[in-house]
């Protein structure tokens, strides 16, 4: 099932381009690293408040960075999606791209738990105030991943095939 999904994507119009035009896959890496500034940078303001650095700031409106976060995630998708399409088998044998894969999926539930369970509290926490030890937990997880995502997408290039 993954295998024939991959040969789809390496068979489709996006495929193509990333091949085909010399100059896509270049500035396709320059936008995935503005998309992780985005993301990681927003995600890491916040998570590290949470964790009381900066406890001067109220939590609530570093919220505010969060479409930052969100569209540097988006990002990440369309030009993380268009390396894989390029060569999705080269990809696919990397153990570090699949740990990256399971990485950003536990990343996406850990925010998912903190956009249930945490969010609707920030407002609550001003400045100097302590966050819930339940919040500085998902926070600490977050930046965990997050780094983890970043070390192993690192790694693909240099575990791969040679191909990369």
């Amino acid at each position: 099932m993954i295998v024939d999904l991959l040969r789809w994507l390496e068979a489709s119009w996006y495929g193509h381009l990333m091949r085909d035009v010399p100059w896509m896959f270049p500035t396709f890496e320059g936008l995935h690293f503005v998309g992780m500034a985005l993301l990681f940078g927003s995600i890491a303001l916040i998570d590290l408040r949470v964790l009381g650095f900066a406890k001067g700031l109220p939590i609530g409106p570093l919220h505010k960075l969060l479409p930052l976060a969100f569209g540097g995630f988006a990002l990440n998708v369309i030009t993380g999606i268009g390396f894989v399409a390029s060569d999705p088998m080269s990809y696919w044998v990397v153990p570090a791209f699949r740990f990256k894969m399971l990485l950003i999926m536990l990343a996406g539930l850990n925010a998912i738990w903190f956009w249930i369970s945490v969010l609707p509290k920030v407002e609550d926490w001003g400045a100097g105030e302590e966050a819930s030890s339940l919040a500085k937990k998902i926070s600490m997880a977050s930046l965990l991943l997050w780094v983890g995502v970043i070390t192993a997408g690192r790694f693909i290039a240099f575990a791969g095939t040679g191909t990369l």
